[in-house]
């Protein structure tokens, strides 16, 4: 064992409790442990959140989604469709049609999404996951059609029944202008009530693909085309076989970029938690600061000796430069411990609970990327204060 490691464990495991030195440096361990708990908690509990919140996404959002690059829809047919099912990775795909109309129950109307979908769409996306009540069907075996309505909607019109039916108002396209619009108006029943995520949970009705294409008189037409990718293909190379059979009349979106806004957000929320946590432990650090220049102000007489007897002034910086070290390291050691061990006893017990009707248990989930960045960012701060006393040591000899 190196002598400066030995004598700056002595140091760092000495007995003299009293000493105002030891007590300081034994609230640098406590603030590191602290902090480090509270960074391991906190993003864990932010990582749970998204996790969970994102499933509901995972269920509505499919893969990708093709786009027109201009325009609200595109041409389409089934030989282009047949194309896109061809290419290597592709499960299934199916046109949409999203279009806003105006839905009406009794006397309460609101403004809505309708999504055409055909027999495909089932297979791009997770409806058993998505559906709330009701049985999820678009046409019965008289052939007639039949929606799906997300829950928020629902409470908003107050449907007390899936069995009711709802009447979607829409503008003709040969209107010239608002003064005196025609509407197409169509009466459909609702079969199911799904949950499709926060952002459509008020606005979604899902109806058959040509049930829309007659009310928003898009025969021929989709304004989108949704694909479901094969488990372990590169949705990269799916994405560029597309490109290079549609070229640049279509825009391509995988399921991040669907969802752009809502994954900064959540992105944004966790850099700033760790900023604000990160810079408590920076103040922390310069308890640290204090304590390694109280250390060489009490070991002035040991700093002399070990000089007398030879030892490098190198190696005297060293001491408390592996104090400081210690320091952070146990401190962090013990922080990150706790912390995991709290996380994964939530995890199975699930003893935290919400008041949300989203999870009864409080979601939590933990990432070694998390880890290996609490540590780092506490190694850094305890090597950065360690610095500025370990050079001040050799200056009082």
């Amino acid at each position: 064992m190196k002598l400066p490691f030995f004598i700056a464990r002595r140091y760092f495991f000495s007995r003299k409790n009293t000493a105002a030195v030891n007590i300081i440096t034994g609230i640098s361990v406590v603030g590191y442990a602290v902090g480090a708990f509270a960074l391991v908690v906190l993003l864990s509990a932010l990582n749970g959140f998204e996790r969970l919140i994102f499933k509901s996404y995972e269920n509505y959002y499919p893969d990708i989604k093709i786009q027109p690059a201009s325009g609200k829809v595109l041409a389409f047919d089934s030989v282009q469709l047949d194309k896109i099912k061809n290419i290597q990775g592709v499960f299934s795909a199916a046109p949409v049609i999203e279009e806003n109309a105006i839905v009406q129950y009794n006397d309460n109307q609101v403004v809505c999404l309708i999504k055409g979908v055909g027999n495909e769409w089932p297979k791009t996306v997770r409806t058993d996951s998505m559906l709330v009540a009701g049985t999820p069907l678009l046409f019965n075996k008289t052939n007639t059609p039949f929606a799906w309505m997300a829950e928020g909607l629902v409470y908003k019109l107050g449907l007390n029944s899936t069995s009711n039916a709802i009447n979607i108002m829409v503008p003709r396209r040969d209107n010239v202008g608002v003064a005196q619009l025609d509407m197409n108006e169509d009466q459909i029943g609702v079969s199911a009530v799904i949950r499709a995520g926060e952002e459509m949970d008020n606005k979604l009705v899902v109806v058959p693909f040509s049930w829309a294409e007659s009310i928003f008189e898009r025969e021929g037409y989709a304004t989108a085309v949704e694909v479901a990718t094969r488990l372990g293909t590169d949705n990269k190379e799916v994405v560029q076989s597309i490109k290079n059979l549609m070229g640049d009349q279509v825009v391509i979106y995988n399921r991040y970029e669907q969802n752009r806004a809502v994954y900064k957000m959540f992105n944004t929320e966790k850099w700033v938690s760790f900023s604000l946590m990160a810079f408590v432990l920076l103040l922390i650090s310069f308890n640290l600061v204090g304590s390694l220049s109280m250390l060489v102000l009490e070991k002035k007489k040991d700093i002399a000796l070990l000089n007398h007897i030879g030892m490098r002034l190198r190696a005297i910086q060293g001491i408390f430069f592996r104090e400081g070290l210690m320091v952070s390291i146990v401190g962090t050691g013990i922080g990150l411990s706790l912390g995991v061990m709290l996380v994964l006893l939530q995890q199975k017990f699930g003893f935290i609970t919400t008041q949300s009707t989203m999870a009864a248990v409080y979601p939590v989930a933990l990432k070694s990327a998390d880890l290996l960045l609490i540590t780092g960012l506490s190694s850094g701060l305890g090597i950065s204060s360690a610095i500025y006393p370990a050079l001040k040591s050799v200056h009082s000899i």
